[in-house]
């Protein structure tokens, strides 16, 4: 009788310490793919063909992931930003001229990868990058005058070759829904008005 007293209380002893130990082990994902949709803010950055005039705006992105191996994931992303036409910058250089408040999104589309730098924990590091093309909807503003014709500012509608970096945290709620946060970096190559645009953002990954 003992023995067995002694074996059940080493049983409910292992039961208790598994239950204690349980909601401090980090929920696994089910699926190898997944679905980050975030949400965020961007700022254009460098050249003044951009910066001049346009001020940040929101972003959002989309990506779609599949596991390659527990710290890789491969997959495309499509994202898009709008900048808002910093209209008081313009009349203060132009008091004279009609007003005009022309906003411009820029879409971005590519293969993206992702890697884990610490996986099987709740809360997950992550660093990334994407390679693919910049899209700029494009605004001009200009006039033809006694003197001649005047542009006072034109960005034109282009596609370029574009490359982003990005690192942020992976939270786990569950086996099949994370929050992420993190920030990018974009750059559009051999674009004289756009060159480097930043984001922060945050969102939701849906593993199935």
């Amino acid at each position: 009788m003992r023995k067995r007293n002694a074996v059940a209380v080493m049983l409910l002893l292992a039961a208790m310490q598994c239950a204690a130990q349980s909601p401090l082990l980090p929920p696994s994902p089910v699926r190898s793919q997944s679905i980050v949709v975030l949400g965020g803010w961007s700022w254009p950055v460098s050249h003044e063909g951009l910066t001049k005039y346009w001020g940040s705006g929101p972003a959002l992105s989309v990506q779609f992931l599949k596991s390659v191996s527990p710290v890789v994931s491969l997959g495309f992303a499509l994202e898009g930003a709008a900048y808002w036409f910093r209209g008081p910058v313009f009349a203060s250089a132009y008091p004279s001229l009609p007003f005009k408040n022309p906003a411009v999104a820029q879409i971005i589309a590519g293969v993206v990868g992702r890697f884990t730098i610490t996986p099987g924990k709740k809360i997950v590091p992550y660093i990334g990058g994407m390679i693919g093309f910049s899209h700029m909807t494009g605004a001009e503003y200009s006039l033809q005058t006694d003197s001649g014709h005047v542009t006072y500012f034109n960005l034109p509608f282009q596609t370029r070759l574009a490359a982003s970096l990005y690192g942020g945290l992976e939270y786990r709620l569950s086996r099949s829904l994370s929050l992420d946060a993190e920030a990018r970096a974009l750059y559009v190559n051999d674009d004289p008005n756009v060159g480097l645009t930043t984001v922060l953002r945050a969102g939701l990954r849906f593993f199935f």
